[in-house]
């Protein structure tokens, strides 16, 4: 059942219509490239990069801590760092190809789908700003803005189809509701009542 399943989107990513949109989508690339758009999506893309993720993550737990608790604090780290490791794992499951290395203005790892830097950038702001908060405010908007940012700097870079960056971002939207129902916000809270009354 498995192999079937994998059979099929595997002929959905090489022949379906979304692989003719990507691969339509690539071919323009190159007329659209500027030095300026290159350097900028380099930048962009950098802040996806796991070592910067995991700084930013530290300082949000350091900043959180002392506030609103451990829980409060690893809460992000948990959400982020169970997420890369499922997006690693379901990324060798489906295997797909890289579009053609003759259009990458950086060196990529691994396969292509879901992107690692589209992932790895929502599940980063979307934790920092919230958790991924369904609903309303930051939480809600910035999965969205960072993988929308990271995304289009993958693409642009030559390293990903554009479906690579929007099974990131959905895939990142659905590790959050997975996360609000494993890892309620309100484990921990009591006992940091308890400890910061007695202070």
């Amino acid at each position: 059942m498995v192999a079937a399943a994998r059979t099929r989107l595997a002929a959905s990513l090489t022949d379906g219509p979304l692989s003719r949109l990507d691969r339509r989508a690539m071919a323009r690339l190159p007329t659209l490239r500027r030095p300026a758009g290159v350097t900028a999506a380099r930048t962009v893309s950098a802040l996806a990069e796991p070592g910067v993720v995991a700084v930013a993550l530290a300082a949000g737990a350091v900043l959180t801590a002392r506030r609103d608790g451990w829980w409060a604090a690893c809460r992000p780290c948990v959400v982020v760092a169970s997420g890369a490791v499922a997006r690693r794992w379901l990324s060798r499951v489906i295997a797909r190809p890289r579009p053609p290395a003759a259009g990458w203005l950086t060196e990529p790892e691994g396969f292509s789908l879901p992107s690692k830097h589209t992932t790895l950038a929502a599940l980063a702001a979307g934790a920092l700003a919230g958790q991924g908060a369904a609903g309303r405010g930051p939480g809600r908007a910035a999965p969205l803005l960072a993988a929308t940012g990271v995304g289009a700097s993958r693409v642009y870079l030559g390293v990903h189809w554009p479906t690579d960056v929007l099974a990131g971002w959905l895939f990142a939207e659905g590790w959050f509701r997975l996360a609000r129902r494993a890892l309620p916000r309100d484990v921990g809270r009591t006992a940091h009542t308890r400890i910061s009354a007695t202070r």
